[in-house]
């Protein structure tokens, strides 16, 4: 019994951890001035895109469009992931079959 409530202790102990150093980043402006960097990046290529329009050059989305989209998946993710489509491919057809046999023994069929 003791060593359950020391394992609990220590969950609740880095939840709490975690939840201050989030609270802290928030309340430190962290989220605020990563917005604020994003605005400014778009409103600088919206500026740029308009001056080469004037100019007369050519044009690409990708000069102006900031791609900082990061794949953060592994090979954990990525069989948790196909674990959860299999499972629910499974529980849709178990309850289409389940919903169909319970139709089958309470409706007559008309005819």
């Amino acid at each position: 019994m003791e060593e359950n409530s020391n394992v609990l202790i220590k969950v609740l102990l880095f939840m709490f951890i975690a939840f201050l150093i989030m609270y802290v980043s928030k309340e430190a402006g962290y989220y605020e001035y990563k917005a604020y960097t994003k605005s400014k990046l778009t409103e600088e290529s919206i500026k740029k895109f308009e001056s080469d329009i004037e100019s007369g050059k050519d044009v690409s989305l990708k000069d102006y469009v900031v791609d900082d989209y990061v794949d953060y998946s592994n090979f954990v993710t990525k069989a948790g992931s196909n674990i959860g489509n299999n499972i629910e491919k499974f529980m849709n057809e178990g309850i289409k079959k389940t919903l169909k046999f319970l139709g089958a023994l309470f409706y007559e069929k008309q005819g």
